[in-house]
């Protein structure tokens, strides 16, 4: 199996003057809300328990909602049965892609529950245990491709992040899709972009295209004048921030 990668581009400075270089000031947007789940209670000043385990539980509430359970960075090794290649059905969609951020390449796995919409955000706001409305498909992922020892119960929402996601946005001779996230004094801008095989590439020939299609990415950015950041990624950043807050609460 020859999986799909996502090539992402997180910015530095001022996220509202990039957005006006990129054109999506006064474009269509998605708006959304999203909120992480964590184990209970944080430690100040330590890494989310899910997190450092490689798991990230996502709630996101908007036209429609969705719950993301994933596995990144995973080894191959660890997807078993039927989690070993994509899938999807009504209950569920089971994707797994390379993740690529400068020079950090990992593979990824999710499995994704569509929700009816505004589900999730009522049930942040009524303070329920996340792992009550995990999918029992999305359970049973986590139960056979999670290391052993990582308790997944009695789980913390954080959040809201505010979301607006922009789709279609030319960077050079590129289209990509811009997403911005506002959690406090916290303002993050992520461009992105899909590399999909195409039939009969092998692995080598999808990961020099993409290779290629990454060069002419940040090039792009940076001919308009935006700076790459070189930090943490969006959702580590994102996640710390949230775990900050909750602790002095």
């Amino acid at each position: 199996m020859i999986s799909p990668i996502e090539i992402k581009v997180d910015l530095d400075g001022d996220v509202a003057a990039a957005l006006t270089r990129l054109g999506c000031t006064g474009r269509p947007a998605i708006d959304r809300r999203i909120w992480f789940a964590e184990t209970h209670p944080v430690d100040p000043g330590t890494t989310p328990t899910l997190l450092s385990s490689r798991i990230v539980i996502r709630l996101r509430s908007g036209e429609n909602d969705d719950l993301t359970v994933k596995l990144r960075p995973c080894l191959p090794a660890q997807l078993v049965g039927r989690w070993t290649a994509p899938r999807a059905d009504d209950a569920l969609r089971y994707r797994i892609e390379e993740d690529w951020n400068a020079e950090r390449r990992v593979l990824s796995a999710s499995a994704i529950s569509e929700r009816p919409a505004g589900s999730l955000r009522a049930a942040t706001m009524l303070g329920t245990d996340v792992t009550t409305v995990l999918d029992p498909a999305q359970r049973q992922f986590l139960v056979s491709c999670t290391p052993p020892g990582v308790a997944v119960d009695r789980l913390l929402v954080m959040g809201p992040i505010a979301s607006t996601k922009w789709t279609k946005v030319r960077v050079g001779d590129l289209e990509v899709d811009a997403e911005r996230w506002r959690i406090a004094d916290l303002d993050l801008l992520e461009l992105s972009l899909r590399v999909t095989p195409e039939r009969g590439e092998s692995h080598a020939e999808v990961r020099d295209r993409a290779l290629d299609r990454q060069r002419r990415f940040e090039t792009a950015v940076r001919h308009h004048g935006l700076r790459v950041a070189t930090g943490e990624t969006k959702t580590k950043q994102a996640l710390t921030a949230l775990t900050a807050r909750s602790v002095r609460r």
